[in-house]
Order: structure tokens, then sequence, then C-alpha cells
């Protein structure tokens, strides 16, 4: 039986809708044991556009029919799902029976009318009633199962995005490209989910009905089967012309509505920044400008919809009459009774709702196509971010090729400094070819290097740009180092390089298994205090030990201010940390993670730059225990360290860099500063 279902959900129901969804994602979701949708073949578009019309051609319409399984089928390959989907299916069969029942009473019951027999009337009657007692709880278990079924499908599919969404850190990773990822998270997989089975469910009911009505239709009178036949293909052939304009228009719906609520959301959290910068007209006419796009778009789709219901209003109204039109000669000459009459009709219009389900439902699914594809193109994303993505260099060269001369500059037909003349474009690198990345070793720290890096070579994600080459160190245990340079020489994409977020390029990176990495805007997770300290840590921290660290770092008071004078209720309170506390004071309160999670290497990227110089002096003498690469500007911050790396790039990828030690009379220079 679970068979027949598969065949029907993954068969008949794209098959019947695909004509409609879009054709640009064209890879299979493959099984992950894990997560069931796979990140190393997840879909991947044939073209970045997603405004030009979709055309229509059987190409299109079997990437589409792959697409459409691929999101769909894992679900339904768990005992779960299983046994939900198959609840449904036989709630929807008796239902269907339901449906067939009350037609005959109607027959028989408006045949009793006609012929004036007071006895059959009352007999009808009685079997009306039954057939209500049997019939109210299998309709009303059918809808709730149904909804039930859509509600678990959307946990388990949103719960297996967000797997895929925080592996191997895709949410960082994900492509520019790939708008609005929450709205596809929340809203593309609830519809997703809710409108596939409704469809599927329809479509079930549908066939059940043909088999059903069209028997009864044909025995009372066969032109009348044939009519609908006609009718129906005359209503999908002509809706499907008038309204395939809704397909791209609703693509740019759901975008452009993301777009505007974005807009009003950066407006919310950074509302301090344009306060001080006076901005907000300027905020007030680019929130206009993408309500206008919404309005324009919105009055396209309203355009196209007024055509299309010229149609499909007509169509309606025409099957009041047409079945009544067809049989009433035969009523007329006696040949058949009023109830069949009134069967005729009911069964007339049950068969043409069935045959009629793209003429009903073209602006329901042409904008379920769009939501189809903002989705497919998210798990494309989500793939393609596991990866590296190529610019174009040469076009003659393999992508190892091109990524190589990059890197070494060594090539006959380039110069010598690593770097193209060209103006690439980005392009994603075949699935089957190997990209030389950089290599990270977590290894326990060593008697001579706690971190080592050695031919470090990095560049820029999209590889537009090196930011340096052949890049050599070593840290050795007990010591600290900070990091030096100019604006734009590569600190702060070298830590990057460091914690793993950036990996194109090549050479190999030595570092500890345990670090914490500290940005100068720290980030404020949603919670209370205690999680905003043990955040990253995995750690469950006692009270007592979270207040001696909070006065290690000059926040004793927080608890308190922020529990109204109960320091335990301070911290389980859960407000907005990021709008709530300075950034002096996020950046005191990022420094009490690294107590809470004692790592083996701290790395520090102007981490105390909202600081005054007293306050960072206090921190880094909290931290002194541990082994600290730091980046920064401030002169004071040499004090703190004993090996200063400094990064200089002439012509992008000619890079003067070098570990030195700090003389002591520097570091006494550095004491002397003027503490603010």
């Amino acid at each position: 039986m679970m068979r027949v279902f598969i065949f029907l959900f993954f068969v008949i129901l794209p098959s019947s809708i695909s004509f409609i969804l879009p054709p640009k994602l064209n890879k299979p979701i493959t099984d992950n044991p894990r997560t069931s949708l796979s990140t190393t073949t997840i879909l991947k578009s044939t073209t970045e556009s997603t405004t030009d019309p979709i055309p229509f051609n059987i190409t299109n319409i079997k990437h589409s029919l792959k697409t459409f399984q691929d999101l769909s089928l894992p679900y339904f390959t768990t005992r779960n799902g299983q046994i939900a989907a198959l609840t449904v299916l036989v709630l929807t069969l008796l239902n269907s029976g339901v449906s067939v029942a009350f037609s005959y009473i109607g027959r028989d019951f408006w045949s009793s009318l006609n012929t004036k027999d007071p006895l059959q009337f009352n007999t009808m009657i009685i079997k009306f009633g039954s057939a209500l007692v049997a019939g109210v709880p299998v309709s009303v278990f059918y809808r709730f199962f149904k909804e039930k079924l859509s509600l678990e499908w959307r946990e388990w599919m949103t719960v297996r995005t967000l797997d895929l969404y925080y592996e191997n850190k895709s949410y960082y990773l994900l492509p520019p490209s790939i708008d609005n990822p929450d709205q596809r998270i929340s809203e593309d997989v609830k519809s997703f989910t809710s409108f596939s089975l409704t469809v599927f469910i329809t479509l079930l009911t549908s066939t059940i009905d043909l088999a059903s009505f069209s028997t009864i239709l044909y025995n009372i009178d066969s032109k009348l089967f044939a009519s609908i036949f006609a009718y129906a293909a005359v209503g999908t052939v002509v809706t499907t012309n008038l309204g395939k304009q809704l397909i791209p228009l609703n693509f740019e719906n759901l975008k452009k509505e993301a777009n505007f609520r974005y807009g009003l959301i950066r407006v919310r959290e950074n509302a301090e920044g344009i306060a001080f910068y006076e901005g907000e007209g300027e905020e007030k006419d680019e929130n206009l400008f993408r309500l206008g796009e919404v309005v324009e778009n919105a009055m396209e789709i309203i355009g196209v919809t007024r055509n299309l219901e010229l149609f499909t209003t007509s169509y309606r109204y025409l099957v009041q009459i047409l079945p009544v039109s067809v049989v009433a000669p035969l009523y007329f000459r006696g040949d058949i009774a009023l109830g069949v009459v009134s069967q005729s009709s009911g069964a007339f219009n049950h068969i043409l709702s069935d045959l009629s389900l793209i003429v009903n439902q073209f602006e329901s699914l042409s904008g379920f196509s769009a939501g189809v594809e903002r989705l497919g193109k998210f798990y494309e994303g989500i793939g393609g971010a596991d990866g590296d993505l190529l610019r174009v260099v040469e076009k003659d060269r393999t992508p190892i090729e091109r990524l190589r001369y990059l890197i070494t500059g060594n090539d006959d037909d380039g110069d010598d400094n690593g770097i193209s003349d060209e103006t690439p474009e980005p392009k994603q690198p075949p699935a089957s070819t190997s990209i030389p990345t950089i290599q990270i070793v977590e290894t326990e720290p060593t008697s001579t290097a706690l971190l080592s890096v050695t031919n470090l070579s990095l560049l820029t994600p999209t590889t537009s740009r090196i930011l340096f080459k052949n890049l050599t160190f070593t840290l050795p245990p007990s010591q600290n180092l900070l990091i030096v340079g100019s604006s734009g020489t590569g600190k702060s994409s070298l830590l990057r390089a460091l914690s793993g977020l950036w990996k194109t390029g090549s050479g190999v990176v030595k570092i500890p298994e345990s670090v914490l990495f500290l940005p100068q805007k720290p980030y404020c997770p949603l919670g209370d205090l205690r999680k905003q300290m043990c955040y990253g840590s995995g750690r469950e921290v006692e009270d007592d030990e979270l207040f001696r660290i909070l006065e290690l770092v000059d926040l004793k008071d927080l608890p308190k201010l922020m529990g109204s004078g109960d320091p335990v209720k301070g911290l389980n309170q859960v407000v907005d940390w990021s709008n709530t506390l300075s950034l002096g004071e996020q950046q005191r309160l990022a420094f009490s993670r690294i107590l809470v999670s004692e790592p083996k290497l701290v790395i520090l990227d102007e981490a105390t730059s909202a600081l005054d110089l007293k306050t960072e002096e206090r921190l880094y003498g909290v931290i002194n225990r541990f082994e600290v690469v730091s980046v920064g500007h401030r002169p004071s911050l040499v004090r703190y360290h004993d090996l200063r790396l400094r990064l200089g790039g002439l012509g992008g990828g000619k890079m003067e860099v070098g570990a030195e030690t700090i003389s002591k009379k520097e570091k006494r220079r550095a004491e002397g500063q003027d503490v603010v």
C-alpha cells in the first residue's frame, strides 16, 4: 500500500504541476545518513537569473519534476512519514466514498419527490441521517490528519534544513545571491509542505472521483461524458496561456516583499546610528522605494489575474447550465427521472472540478512554483557554500590551474605577482574537481609551537584578489602575538583563515582544537545574561562563578541592574543585549567568555577598540594566563605581546611579513603612554 502512495505522490502529483514549476533546479538532493538532504550534490541552477520568464519545454519540465521529487521524497522514506501518509490516504479514500454515497442518496431523494412517493421519501431521509452520522467523523478526521501531516512534514523538513544551514558554517558562506534565508527557511518550507499536500490530496480525490463519477455519467449519457473532457481541455489550455506570466511575477513578489521587510528590520537594528546621522529621511526614502517595487509588481499580478479571471469566472458559471442542457432532452422525453438530472449535474461538477484543477488553482500553483524555486536555490546555495567559488582567470585553465596560478604566479601566460589583470566572473567549480584549499590541522601544542603557519597563501572567497603569499610564522607557548599593518593588508582576513572561515588558498595551519575568537563587534545571542557569558563553551557554570567573572571584567553591577536589585534574577533576564549594552560593555562581556571557556588560544580582532586604556589593561591582565593573538592599531597593545607580525602589501600580492620580538624598551615606552 505504501508503494502505491509513493507512486501517487511522486509520479502523479509532480506530473500534474511540473509544467509550471521553475526549470532552473536540476540537480537532485541525495540521501545523507544524518540529514537525508545532502550538501554534496544538492540542487544546482543553470543560471543566476530569477526575473526572466520561464520557458515551457520538455527539458524544463523534467528538471522541475526532478526538483520537486528531490524536495519531497526524503520525509516519506521515514517511518513516521509513511504512517502519517498512509493514514491520510485511507481517510481520503473513505471521504471520497462518502461523497459517492451521498450522490446516490441525493438521486433517490429527488426521484422520490418527482414520483411523489412518501414511503421512499421517508426511507431516503433515514438513509441520509445514517450516512451523515457515518460520514461526518470521516470528513472531520480526514481534515485533522491532513493538517497534522502537513505540520509534521514542515517540522521535519525545517529541522533538516537548519541542520544543513548550520553545517560547515554554511550560514556564513552562503552566496550573496541567496537573499532572505530567514524567509526561505520559515515561510517557503511551510508553503511547500502545506501546498504540496493539498495538491496531492486534490489529485488523489480527483482520481477516485474520475473513476467513480465517470461511470455514473457515462451510464446516464455518453455525450455528456465526452463533452466534459472537451470542456476541461479547452479550459486548461486557455488558462495556462493566459496565466503563465504569473510564475515569474509571483517569484519577484516573494523577493520584493522580503526585501521590503528586511529594510524595515535594518532600521530597527541600527536605530541609534541612523539617529546620530539624522538619516530618517534617507531611510524613509529607501523604504518607500522598496514599497514602490512591491506595489509595482503587485499591480502587474493584479492585471494578469484580472485577464485570467475574465475567463475562469465565465468558465465556472457555464458549468451550472451545461450538464442540464445536455440531458434536458432525455428528461423531456421521459427517458430519465428528475433525480437522474440532479445526479448528472452533481457528477458533471465533480468530474469537471477534478479535470479543471489547473483552471481553478492556477494562481496558487504559480505562487507555489515560485516558492519551490526559491527553496531549491536556497538548498543549492547551502551546497555551494561548502565549496569554494572560483573566478575565471583564463577560460582555458582548469579550476585547479587557475587557483594555483593566482597563488604562485607561476605561469607562462601570466605576470609574476599572482594577480590577474582581467575582470573575472564568478564560476562554481564542478563537483568532481578537487580545489586546493588551506589545510587546517587541529593539534595539541608542542614544546616549540602553540600555533604554526606554513607557506600560507590566502585569497578572498571569490578568488578575485590575493591577500598574501607564502606566509610562515610560529607562535611558541607562553607568548602572545600582535598582528599589525595598515588597513587592507589582510589582518582580519588572516584571523578568518586561522579560524577556518576562509579556506581559498594553500598552505598549512596547525592550531589548537580549543580556540576562542572575539571580533570587534561582539555577537549577543538571544537569551539571558548567563547565556551571553557561556555562549560557545557548552558549559554550565554556577552563579557564584559567573558573578566572580563579571567582577573581573568590570561588570560587577550588571546583574543587579538587570534584576532590579536581585543579581540572580539579573542572570536570568532576557533582553536584546546588543541594544541594551554599549559597545564597550559588550566587549567586556565578551571577555567573560574567555574565562568561562578557558581556551588554549585566544584570538582578538580589535576586541578592545571601544574601551579606555585603563580597562584595556585590566582585561589583558585578567587573561594573561592564556596565549593571545591580537589584531589592533593601538600602540598601547604592544606591552601585552611578545611577538609582532607586520603585514604590509604592495601590488596586492607582494607581502612584507615577519615575526619579530618586541623589545623590552618598546614595551616600557608603551607602558609610559597616558592612560585615559
